[in-house]
């Protein structure tokens, strides 16, 4: 009987793991650099905002959530640590509606781009990079064998 406590800590660390995996779309455009912590993460959601020199890291999206404050919430505290994972100094965050459309159980995809300011980098970053973008020219000229 003192196991109880267990299964609704399962369910509610179930409900959790639906979020952060099954989910979750990763598409990398650039490099992954030395992780960041999610605090200092900026969270970005007009394009005005960015006043730094940047580039793209990849791209996350977080498919299928519950219209709520709540759920959306988590979801925006997952991509930021997503991304931090990433290197990103910052994420510019936008969505995908499904009520616009019409849907009759509406959810929302969170569309996220994981920057990183390229004003401050260091040498081993810059190559980072450049191997990055060579591989990715080697790639495209195998037929991306």
């Amino acid at each position: 009987m003192k196991k109880l406590w267990i299964l609704p800590f399962m369910l509610l660390t179930g409900a959790c793991a639906t979020l952060s995996q099954a989910n979750l779309d990763w598409i990398p455009i650039g490099p992954e650099f030395p992780k960041n912590q999610p605090a200092n993460v900026e969270i970005i959601t007009d394009k005005s905002q960015i006043t730094r020199p940047y580039g793209n890291l990849g791209l996350l999206r977080i498919r299928d959530l519950a219209p709520d404050r709540d759920t959306l919430k988590r979801g925006v505290e997952k991509a930021r640590s997503y991304v931090a994972a990433k290197g990103a100094d910052a994420m510019f965050l936008g969505q995908y509606n499904s009520a616009e459309d019409g849907a009759a159980n509406p959810r929302v995809t969170l569309i996220v781009y994981a920057i990183k300011y390229v004003d401050d980098l260091d040498e081993a970053d810059i190559k980072a990079m450049q191997d990055f973008e060579i591989e990715g020219a080697l790639n495209a000229s195998l037929g991306g064998l």
